[in-house]
């Protein structure tokens, strides 16, 4: 997937978090999104996926050198962040066969094989909210890298990972994204942004 940014700002009362962004974020490209917290990456990787609009300026989302609109880029885009809510109440297994229902695993996987990719077998059967931040954040991981999306959207992933997690992270993107669009926000860590070779400040637009 390709995205174009055309004269793109997004504001808040009494902030400007970018403004004047002209940016093509090619198809297959691997960007980090740089910033401290509270600089605006993630307000920009939520206009990305049309979480939140631009106050100026356009974005422009095409597949295979079409253009889709909002809805349809949705649709082929995914994103983990670690203040994405899950439903607490449901089991990891109930969770995934939930998630199943709205969009496809790759490569035919199905539930249980996402499981056994988050290393969550001992907690399949226990509810989400019983489950760790870093328990969570592997099902969050998961859930994004193992869909059919042609953009990969993660807000700082090894929030709330160990080493042993952090790990496993890079493993997993390493083997995952494949030719696909990736975007992470991440605070200047080599373990998030080792694949991109792309780079945006978000403060260079304020």
């Amino acid at each position: 997937m390709k995205l174009e940014y055309r004269k793109a700002g997004r504001r808040f009362p009494g902030q400007i978090v970018f403004q004047n962004l002209d940016l093509e974020i090619e198809a297959g490209s691997h960007w980090a999104i740089l910033g401290a917290n509270g600089s605006g990456k993630s307000t920009f990787l939520k206009t990305a996926f049309g979480a939140l609009s631009l106050s100026e300026g356009s974005l422009q989302h095409s597949i295979d050198g079409q253009t889709v609109d909002m809805q349809s880029a949705a649709l082929n885009i995914a994103y983990a962040a670690p203040y994405f809510e899950l439903i607490e109440e449901l089991t990891v297994l109930e969770f995934l066969k939930t998630a199943q229902g709205f969009r496809t695993f790759k490569n035919q996987l199905g539930p249980q094989d996402i499981v056994q990719k988050a290393m969550l077998e001992e907690a399949a059967k226990r509810k989400i909210r019983f489950l760790s931040s870093g328990m969570k954040q592997r099902l969050k991981l998961c859930l994004a890298l193992f869909s059919e999306a042609k953009l990969i959207i993660l807000d700082e992933p090894t929030s709330n990972l160990d080493r042993a997690g952090v790990q496993w992270f890079r493993d997993l993107l390493e083997n995952e994204i494949e030719d696909r669009s990736l975007l992470i926000g991440t605070n200047y860590n080599e373990d998030e942004g080792f694949l991109c070779d792309q780079h945006l400040r978000v403060t260079d637009y304020q």
